[in-house]
């Protein structure tokens, strides 16, 4: 799995940004609590233009244990997602809230 993921962000800044992304929805389906995978298919969704798709990924990352600065950089990304669907309020308690 380790290596899918190494293939998806080698695809990702090769930008070939579908490719990456379907790769990564296939992993979340195999590893629905693999932290590290949700937080890179969240994080493809969204350079995608799919935020909205990105957020159950950010949330389940943070949530099944993403650490270190990974999960600070999920915290942004989901807060920075939410502001960019309009949602400020859940976007303010996500960037206010404590890890």
């Amino acid at each position: 799995m380790i290596e899918e993921i190494r293939k998806a962000v080698r695809l990702r800044k090769e930008g070939r940004l579908k490719e990456s992304n379907a790769l990564l929805v296939e992993l979340a389906e195999k590893h629905p609590d693999d932290p590290e995978v949700r937080y890179q298919a969240a994080w493809s969704f969204d350079v995608i233009g799919e935020e909205g798709s990105a957020v159950p990924h950010y949330e389940t990352a943070i949530r099944t244990g993403l650490s270190g600065k990974d999960r600070e950089r999920a915290y942004l990304g989901l807060g920075s997602t939410y502001r960019t669907l309009g949602d400020y309020e859940k976007s303010n308690e996500v960037f206010t809230r404590r890890s």
